[in-house]
Order: structure tokens, then sequence, then C-alpha cells
């Protein structure tokens, strides 16, 4: 499909969202269409993230309960994360890598990243702070394999998305319960951060 194509598709499909995205969650919440158009419109969600997608997790986890929520999720904010980051591949992965390399900072976190692909992305992924946006489009530019790519964002998506899962199911029915999780992943997210700002600061040096 041509350029021009894809982004007309994408744009209408973003305005029918933006223009109805309280209805058609509306309409998730309270008539549980068949898990394939569950699963078609999560997707959507996804693609064009009109509504923060840890909302559509806590729903999921609602509707479905924690683990199945969860998994259900996750299978769709990976698929959507292998599609971005072919889509941006295909279209623009010789203009983004050009670009990068007018930049010495940038082109100096390319060539770290190039260096160690896997370790990199799965703690951007485990780190919330970074836009998973970037993290998708990023690796997309530089020369890095489709299979280390997909297997370092595929596990970590994993620990977020378990835990606003289990908060959609738990928020509003066990308390004490959430607030435990919320302070355990918190502890997580700051030892992994921790982890990262140590090895940042090795392969920087």
């Amino acid at each position: 499909m041509k350029f021009w194509q894809t982004l007309l598709i994408y744009l209408i499909s973003a305005l029918f969202l933006l223009v109805y995205r309280h209805e058609i969650t509306d309409w998730m919440m309270y008539s549980r269409p068949p898990y394939p158009l569950m699963f078609l419109i999560t997707l959507g969600f996804l693609l064009i993230p009109v509504v923060p997608f840890k909302i559509i997790i806590g729903l999921l986890g609602y509707l479905y309960g924690p683990l199945f929520g969860a998994v259900f999720s996750w299978a769709a904010a990976s698929i959507a994360s292998i599609l971005v980051y072919w889509a941006v591949r295909f279209y623009f992965q010789k203009q983004g890598r050009s670009l990068l390399g007018k930049y010495k900072r940038l082109e100096k976190w390319s060539v770290m990243l190039e260096k160690n692909p896997f370790l990199t992305i799965l703690l951007a992924r485990l780190i919330p702070i970074f836009p998973q946006a970037i993290v998708n489009i990023y690796p997309a530019f530089l020369s890095i394999r489709f299979l280390t790519f997909a297997t370092a964002s595929t596990l970590g998506k994993i620990p977020a998305i378990l835990v606003f899962s289990y908060l959609g199911k738990s928020m509003f029915t066990d308390l004490n319960t959430t607030l435990l999780v919320v302070g355990l992943y918190g502890i997580f997210l700051l030892l992994v951060y921790i982890v990262y700002r140590l090895w940042l600061k090795n392969r920087l040096v």
C-alpha cells in the first residue's frame, strides 16, 4: 500500500476514534463485544492513542479478570508495537537514520542501542517514563533485527500490563491490596531505574 493511502486510512480512523472514543469505551464496558471484535478495538486504541492505554488495560482487567485481561492486553500491545515498527522501517528508515546522524548525542545513543539492542529496549519498556511510541519508532530507524526488537519489547511490557490489569479489577473492591500492588510496583520501577542509570553510566563513559 502506498504511503498516502496508508496515511489517509490512519487519519480517517483517528478522527473516528477521537470523536466516538467515549461511546466506544462505554460499549466495550457494558455490551462486551465478542473477543475478536474487542481485540480489534483494543488494537485500534493502541495504534491511535486517543484513550490512555492504561485505562484500556484496566477496563479489560475488570471485564475479563486480571490474568486473562493482562494476556489480552499484552497480545494487542505486542502486535501494535510490531506493526508500528514495520511501518516506520518500511516508510521512514532511511530518512530517520539520516536525521539521527545529524545530531551527535542522538548518534551516540543510536550506536549504543545498536550495540546492546535487547537490554536497551527491555529497560526502556520496563521504565514507563520513556514514551512507548519512541520505543517503537527509534529502533526501526536502526540496524536492529526484528526478532531482537520483538522479543525485548514484548517481554518488557509484561510487568506494567499485569499491574494495571490487576488494578482494573481490584481498585474499587480491595483498596488495601491495590495499595500494596502499587507500592510493590513502585519499588520494582525504582530498582529498574537504578539498574538502568548504572548501566547507562558505564556505557556512556
